[in-house]
């Protein structure tokens, strides 16, 4: 996302990360496009998490892609790192009773 430039929030997360802080994030819905990934996520010391529907399949908003970070020397890692369901997921409603939501926060 525009967040990439953002270099106190950057360092923030390194901050954390080097204190032994592990952070976790969504990756965001930005999909199905490669190169879609968002900040924090696409840091190569974040976990970043995608979504799937309850067939298992990546859901289509879910982002993706490799990250920069690495390179030119790394290789750039292929992300999300990990995915859990986030299509229709049951939730409560402001105004009483239940919903489905979708997105890699929900």
């Amino acid at each position: 996302g525009p967040d990439w430039k953002d270099q106190p929030f950057i360092d923030k997360v390194w901050e954390m990360s080097a204190n032994n802080v592990i952070v976790v994030s969504a990756i965001g819905n930005d999909g199905p496009l490669w190169g879609t990934l968002n900040n924090p996520a696409d840091q190569s010391d974040v976990i970043g998490v995608g979504g799937i529907d309850y067939k298992g399949n990546i859901a289509a908003f879910s982002s993706r892609g490799m990250s920069t970070w690495e390179l030119p020397r790394g290789y750039g890692r292929v992300k999300p790192d990990i995915v859990a369901y986030g299509r229709d997921v049951p939730g409560s409603s402001i105004q009483g009773g239940c919903r489905t939501l979708s997105g890699t926060s929900v």
